[in-house]
């Protein structure tokens, strides 16, 4: 894993509802803060358009995730996420280090889990 390459993980529930998906959001977040990263960030929306009004809007269900010089902590995440998938037993959650993207859901079968592990094992130490 290149140090200090940060890791977008974007959260769908499923449900096409916002203030869920929000809430769905601040519960991982909150389990996510229990890990010792380097980072945890909000994904800013793209700039407005000009002439319209604009704010500090973030990206629905999208985090950043930095880990510093810790790529170690890769396992430790994807094990903290597949389990709290587990827990809501829906929703999916995609996770992307620069251009190589995996998808992980509540449900793992055999193809899924030999994705996962490769992913992994390219993003390891």
């Amino acid at each position: 894993m290149a140090e200090g390459l940060p890791v977008e993980l974007l959260l769908d529930t499923g449900e096409g509802d916002p203030e869920y998906l929000e809430g769905q959001l601040q519960y991982l977040l909150a389990e996510l803060q229990q890990i010792d990263l380097a980072s945890i960030d909000r994904v800013s929306r793209a700039p407005a358009p000009s002439g319209t009004r604009s704010g500090d809007a973030v990206e629905l269900g999208a985090l950043l995730i930095g880990f510093g010089s810790s790529g170690a902590l890769l396992p430790v995440l994807v094990g903290l996420v597949q389990d709290w998938l587990n827990r809501q037993r829906s929703g999916t959650v995609r996770l992307k280090i620069g251009d190589d993207e995996i998808e992980l859901t509540a449900t793992s079968d055999e193809m899924r889990q030999r994705a996962l592990e490769e992913f992994l094992r390219r993003h390891g130490e």
